[in-house]
């Protein structure tokens, strides 16, 4: 996909051994899920996927950077 139209650089994020293992990918920015709710769904047993310029907050949120 190319990156126009609300398309963005984006991670998808599972978890490995209790850590956040980000891949990279491109999505719509609009079904990004923010950094806040991509720590509870991670946390819960969701695979969420970030947008890359909220990638930074997500890694604060989580506790810390990878």
């Amino acid at each position: 996909m190319a990156i126009a139209g609300g398309a963005t650089t984006a991670y998808k994020l599972r978890l490995v051994d209790g850590k956040p293992v980000p891949e990279r990918t491109t999505k719509l920015a609009y079904l990004c899920i923010s950094p806040e709710g991509a720590v509870t769904m991670l946390r819960t047993g969701g695979s969420p996927t970030v947008q890359g310029s909220d990638m930074a907050a997500f890694w604060q949120l989580w506790g810390g950077v990878n």
